[in-house]
């Protein structure tokens, strides 16, 4: 009996701690296969997050799937930045070694559309702002239809992390992230509010025994720098793992506890307001269909995180 076949994965990250911890779940998940990486400016410059997306994959032995640069600056945005959380490196200051490959010529844009079109079905998880695929969708305005869906960390229904109103993500480009939900693509988004009922104290970190392996260790050492700024905002030692909820949630997608289907858009006008996400009712028939993750099963979420134990 043939083993079941892998779903081919194509993931866009603005690689700081959180979306490491997902890159290195999604090496360690044999359900999946990664056929390409691409880069985006956010929690720090396009130029870092490729070097620690290289440096990631070389440290692990899987430098031969393909890195490709992406946009270096939002659609309409000035550049945002996340040092605060990541450190200035994005990686909570923690140094690897030097990679084994650089990236590929193509840009961003130009990968996903080539990716899509060569395994038609392919699923797009994004962990940062949305700007590379806006682009492509621009690009290639069939890429809605030939991917299976997209998985998006990004938004805020209640309080924001960057605003009151406003996630990361959308906020530091919110007319890439409109971009995207009119395009007609499938799309699952896990917001920030699910992420804050994955949060894990230090000592339930600690307890999770991580420092048994490589990769959890690497977790450790960098999840201090952002332990640290947590501490600060919300008054406790502890680690936010969006980006990682977001992979668990597309290899088991029972990790949504409850995920409601509905519309939404993004406040793009300016105020305080801009970048926060709208829930709505969808008018009309849907081009493409839009899951929100509102409750999440902790549990099965750790147990999916625990995975990195295998690196």
């Amino acid at each position: 009996m043939s083993a079941p076949e892998r779903r081919k994965l194509l993931i866009d990250t603005d690689c700081g701690i959180d979306d490491a911890v997902a890159l290195l779940i999604a090496l360690a998940s044999p359900e999946i296969e990664i056929i390409g990486i691409t880069t985006v400016s956010g929690n720090v410059g396009v130029e870092q997050v490729t070097e620690n997306v290289l440096r990631l994959l070389a440290h692990f032995g899987s430098g031969g799937i393909p890195v490709y640069r992406g946009a270096s600056r939002a659609l309409a945005e000035p550049p945002r930045r996340a040092a605060g959380i990541h450190g200035e490196n994005g990686l909570g200051g923690v140094q690897l070694p030097a990679p084994t490959h650089g990236a590929e010529p193509l840009s961003a844009p130009e990968a996903a559309m080539r990716a899509v079109r060569a395994h038609p079905g392919l699923t797009l998880l994004t962990l940062g702002p949305l700007t590379n695929v806006a682009m492509a969708c621009n690009l290639c305005p069939e890429l809605p239809e030939l991917l299976d869906g997209i998985v998006i960390m990004g938004g805020a229904v209640g309080r924001g992390n960057v605003t009151p109103h406003a996630e990361f993500n959308f906020y530091a480009d919110p007319e890439a992230a409109q971009a995207v939900l009119d395009s007609g693509a499938a799309m699952t988004i896990v917001p920030w509010d699910a992420a804050l009922q994955g949060t894990l104290s230090e000592a339930e970190l600690r307890a999770l025994g991580l420092e048994r392996s490589t990769a959890g260790r690497l977790m450790l050492d960098m999840e201090a720098c952002a332990m640290g700024y947590l501490e600060k905002a919300y008054g406790r030692r502890m680690v936010a793992l969006p980006d990682p909820l977001a992979l668990a949630w597309l290899v088991d997608p029972t990790v949504g506890r409850e995920v409601v289907e509905t519309g939404m858009r993004i406040e793009l006008s300016a105020g305080p307001r801009r970048g926060a996400s709208v829930l709505m009712e969808s008018q009309g028939p849907p081009r493409g269909s839009l899951r929100v993750v509102t409750e999440i099963d902790k549990g099965k979420f750790t147990d999916i995180l625990l995975r990195i134990q295998k690196l």
